[in-house]
């Protein structure tokens, strides 16, 4: 065991080159010690899945999820407040030169990949919609249509204004508070489209599945008739239009639970867990094929 422990410690330095400061303590290890991460609010459940399963692998490691919005979490990073995040982005090159420049290197890990679902009331009569109508509620050229978003700092919003290139919301934008007021809401509302992340419906919390009941999920594309659904085959080959990158972003500039969690979700069992969850691994885990022969005679 102390030599797959030391190989796996070499693996870790190698792949996570952050640079090292001089608080490193015993307390702390890649697979040791405790840690905060922040986490954009609508990426938590998949999230939440890794840290129970890395929690149960290695018990002395004690993580602690922050969900936050988007932009939230970005400022907090610049403001050296915080080390450890899980964003559907990288951060811009001038925030990142803006790190460098106090001498603070990160490590983006990327692990999955979402997507953006939208979801209607289960009594509404649509079942797709094209990228084009979406753009034109948004834009606040068709009105008849309420559009939902966990908050207005969500990068949910963000990508979807970054998309159609707007920089100010129309009266048929409605921000909440979380992903679960955007399925509450729509489960409400008949005349209304929420945007939620994926992962939220594919593994719904206890609180959540009475209420999932009452909306349904729309196909979305280019074009009606190529409408799909976000399900696994679609985000991965992208032909579901609204998909995005999940990345780790670790700040912690030392051999710590930043590099240990980054390493985990990246790996065979980390591969697994996304797989499982209904969203696009970065790398499929292998399969074992066992032929076992049989001794009994014909």
């Amino acid at each position: 065991m102390k030599e797959i422990s030391a190989i796996f410690a070499l693996i870790i330095l190698v792949v996570f080159g952050c640079k090292k400061s001089e608080n490193i303590t015993d307390d702390e290890s890649y697979v040791k010690g405790k840690a905060e991460i922040y986490v954009d609010e609508s990426l938590l459940p998949i999230v939440e899945d890794q840290e129970m399963v890395f929690e149960s692998k290695y018990p002395k490691a004690n993580i602690k999820l922050i969900p936050k919005a988007d932009s939230d979490i970005v400022n907090l990073i610049l403001q050296r407040k915080i080390e450890i995040a899980v964003l559907s982005h990288e951060l811009t090159k001038s925030q990142e030169d803006k790190l460098k420049a106090i001498d603070v290197i990160g490590k983006n890990t990327p692990f999955c990949t979402d997507a953006i679902a939208l979801v209607v009331n289960q009594k509404s009569s649509k079942t797709a919609i094209s990228v084009s109508e979406v753009f034109e509620i948004l834009k606040g050229q068709k009105t008849d249509v309420q559009l939902v978003f966990d908050n207005e700092n969500s990068s949910t919003l963000s990508y979807l204004m970054e998309k159609v290139n707007v920089k100010s919301l129309s009266k048929n934008v409605t921000a909440l508070k979380s992903n679960l007021e955007v399925i509450k809401f729509v489960a409400e509302n008949n005349n209304s489209i929420g945007f939620v992340g994926v992962n939220w419906l594919l593994n719904p919390s206890i609180e959540l599945e009475s209420t999932i009941k009452e909306v349904k999920v729309l196909a979305v594309g280019e074009s009606i008739q190529k409408a799909v659904k976000p399900t696994q085959s679609y985000i991965e080959t992208k032909e579901y239009p609204f998909t995005r990158k999940i990345y780790l972003l670790n700040y912690q500039g030392r051999t710590g639970l930043g590099m240990g969690f980054a390493s985990f979700v990246k790996s065979e069992v980390g591969q697994r867990i996304i797989l499982k969850s209904g969203l696009a691994p970065v790398k499929i885990p292998t399969r074992e094929i066992r032929i076992v022969k049989s001794n009994k005679k014909k």
